[in-house]
């Protein structure tokens, strides 16, 4: 608009070269044109002074620069907000992008807060938390992708080492030649109460190979308020345990299911659980003569009608527990 000036630039006039003269400044630079100072009575006059020729002494004297106006204020000290809740979000996304079978959650979180950190930058605050949370989305999104090649790799090696691919290959050659292809059986499982399926709660399952795994009988569970996935009338938390007596590291890979009442129960993932996080499988390999134990959480229709379906790994046979008659 014609009307506005910059705030910036100092408007022409004489000003205090601050060697005891006025010299007078057109609005970009200092001019050749001085006069003397006015006693301090006559300073607040309005009339310019009469212009003077530029003295030997300034020829090579620099001048005093002009007073300028003042400036924009001092940048708020408060963080953003944005900026908070991005970092909070990246934290988040970051535990669950590191945990194996929930990194879902990771890979929903980090996107958003890395969005939110971008626009908190351009807002007033300090931009520290946008920072923060911009590093962290980003750091999280490549450790998660670390581990789920991780996981991926030794999925599929459980694969090839249950001689699941070996069963698909054996498949296709007798599909493709019409006679049976002779294979190796693995040695029979047994338990402790001697059925392989429908054990009780608590009992444990032995493969032939000595590995075990026993799962409780349900307790009843009280989600925090950073639990996720109770939707349902009751929740119930187990306590799963595998023991390894074979003579090689196995590598766990839960994948349980939880039915109740005939309908499909929910699993609760819950990382502020007292006494620790519930409802994360182990990723760590177990070696000879160790055992590992973990916490399930699921929400239920029927606490008295459950049955659950696992195992340690893809390599070994599922086992299912039961609470039904």
């Amino acid at each position: 608009m014609g009307g506005m000036t910059d705030p910036t630039i100092t408007p022409a006039g004489w000003y205090d070269d601050g060697r005891g003269a006025l010299r007078y400044w057109d609005g970009t630079q200092w001019t050749e044109h001085t006069a003397p100072l006015a006693p301090a009575a006559d300073q607040a006059a309005t009339t310019p002074y009469p212009a003077a020729p530029l003295a030997d002494q300034y020829a090579t004297q620099p001048y005093a620069v002009p007073p300028s106006r003042p400036g924009p204020g001092p940048e708020p000290s408060g963080p953003s907000v944005l900026g908070i809740v991005a970092l909070v979000v990246a934290v988040v996304g970051f535990v669950f992008a590191c945990i194996p079978f929930v990194q879902v959650v990771g890979w929903i979180l980090l996107p958003v807060a890395l969005v939110l950190a971008v626009v908190a930058l351009f807002l007033e605050g300090r931009k520290w938390p946008a920072i923060a949370a911009l590093v962290v989305s980003i750091v999280g999104a490549i450790v998660g992708a670390v581990v789920a090649a991780i996981v991926a790799f030794n999925v599929f090696g459980q694969f090839i080492d249950s001689g699941v691919i070996q069963e698909e290959i054996r498949e296709q050659l007798e599909e493709e030649f019409g006679t049976p292809v002779p294979t190796e059986s693995s040695p029979p499982a047994e338990t402790e109460s001697g059925s392989v399926a429908g054990l009780e709660f608590g009992e444990t399952m032995a493969w032939g190979d000595g590995v075990t795994m026993t799962v409780s009988e349900p307790e009843s569970f009280s989600p925090s308020d950073l639990a996720l996935g109770g939707d349902q009338s009751v929740d119930l938390v187990f306590t799963l345990t595998i023991t390894n007596d074979s003579s090689e590291n196995v590598q766990p890979v839960v994948l349980s299911m939880l039915s109740s009442d005939g309908s499909e129960a929910t699993r609760i993932i819950d990382v502020g659980a007292e006494g620790g996080q519930v409802g994360i499988p182990p990723t760590t390999p177990i070696p000879p003569g160790e055992a590992i134990t973990w916490h399930e959480a699921w929400s239920v229709a029927d606490a008295a009608s459950l049955t659950m379906q696992t195992a340690p790994s893809f390599g070994y046979e599922p086992v299912v527990f039961t609470n039904v008659p």
